[in-house]
């Protein structure tokens, strides 16, 4: 048993040196379009991505999920740790029949006959206030997500623009930070701070995986991430059946909440506005105050087109002289302090 996980680490760190830390990923509106030529010819100048190429459509579920990809997965699962789903199994007792369980999952996904594990809910303070729901996958779930995720990740990661920075390979809080205080420094002091309401529950399912089509055809890769959207709650806050849909708490549910807004930061770009996103939180930078009415009633167009819309309660329009919090710093005149 040691010496196959000391096997399982070293062709784990060779892989490492070659691919990204974070990966993920999505069925319905064929005329739903990830980008269309319009939009696409607006943001050109703004992101130069390689040419996608689609992942073939015939199964190669022995390709796709080989044992070192399920390896792989299983250790970003391992480092990100977590508690027990629904079945009740931890991370300990997973890895005390390892190479068991790494085997049989792979053996399920190859094949065609893995199916997901119904999920349970919990309410989890925000730090601006309220709660969120978190649903608690099964820990072979959140492996399979895991391996689903790091191979559609690098398809839609090329697509995806400079103004979004959550859940991003090589990006973070402080780039996001850093884009800021270059609009500042432009002399753009009114700022529309707003968020969009329940952001992750009401994506919807059918245009979202109509967007995944676009460049997956793959039917696994489909099925599988189709089949994690439906999952059930066992414990719906009102004891109704609810589906999960991109539910915090799953492995994809960042990717995905990026494919739909992409189509979001598409519009603003396309507008040529000074616009900030990370995750369901986003900033406009403008020069006077009606720009930022203008500039908030487009991103309230531009959210509506798919399904979304800002929170009224935390969203506003500042001037920098009054401060701005966001992502954990505090912006006021040409200060930053972290809080």
């Amino acid at each position: 048993m040691w010496m196959w996980i000391e096997r399982l680490k070293q062709s784990l760190n060779a892989a490492a040196a070659t691919a990204g830390e974070h990966r993920m990923a999505a069925d319905s509106r064929p005329g739903d379009l990830l980008v269309d030529e319009t939009d696409r010819r607006a943001v050109t100048t703004a992101h130069h991505a390689r040419p996608s190429r689609k992942l073939p459509s015939h199964d190669m579920g022995g390709r796709l999920f080989a044992l070192d990809a399920i390896q792989r997965a299983w250790l970003a699962v391992k480092r990100a740790g977590g508690g027990a789903g629904i079945d009740g199994v931890t991370i300990d007792q997973f890895e005390t029949h390892l190479e068991t369980e790494l085997r049989e999952l792979q053996q399920l996904l190859a094949s065609g006959r893995y199916r997901p594990k119904p999920v349970r809910q919990v309410w989890v303070p925000k730090t601006r206030g309220g709660l969120r729901p978190l649903t608690l996958w099964a820990l072979r779930d959140r492996v399979a997500q895991r391996a689903v995720y790091d191979v559609l990740a690098p398809e839609f990661e090329p697509h995806f623009l400079p103004c979004s920075f959550g859940f991003r390979p090589g990006l973070g809080v402080q780039d996001a930070v850093k884009a800021l205080q270059a609009h500042r420094d432009a002399g753009m002091r009114w700022i529309v701070d707003a968020d969009i309401e329940d952001c992750f529950g009401a994506i919807q399912s059918d245009r979202l995986m109509g967007l995944v089509r676009q460049h997956v055809t793959q039917r696994l890769l489909l099925r599988y991430t189709r089949g994690w959207l439906d999952a059930d709650i066992m414990n719906s806050a009102d004891g109704r059946p609810r589906k999960t849909g991109t539910s915090q708490g799953s492995v994809l549910s960042p990717l995905l909440s990026n494919i739909y807004l992409h189509q979001v930061d598409v519009v603003m770009m396309k507008k040529e506005l000074a616009y900030l996103r990370y995750a369901d939180d986003y900033v406009i930078f403008c020069r006077r105050r009606r720009d930022a009415e203008a500039a908030l009633h487009a991103s309230e167009e531009a959210l509506a087109r798919w399904g979304l819309r800002i929170n009224p309660h935390k969203t506003r329009i500042v001037h920098l002289d009054q401060g701005l919090n966001w992502l954990g710093y505090f912006f006021v005149r040409n200060e930053c302090y972290p809080l």
